[in-house]
């Protein structure tokens, strides 16, 4: 797990979700960089989109999620 994953799973895990725009700040990269790599943690089942464009956020998986 990069490092970067790791910052935004540490951050999902304290504030319950994340946007792009967090990611972007948090991790000090591009927008499409951070698109990629939430696009990433979820085919990994590591978080779940909601919503959809400029309104979509990422948080973690529940039961129902699976």
């Amino acid at each position: 797990m990069t490092e970067q994953e790791q910052m935004v799973l540490a951050y999902v895990e304290a504030h319950h979700r994340i946007t792009r725009a967090e990611a972007t700040e948090l991790c000090a990269i591009i927008p499409a960089q951070a698109s990629r790599l939430l696009r990433r943690l979820a085919a990994e089942g590591k978080l779940v989109r909601r919503g959809e464009r400029r309104g979509s956020f990422y948080e973690k998986p529940t039961l129902g999620d699976r």
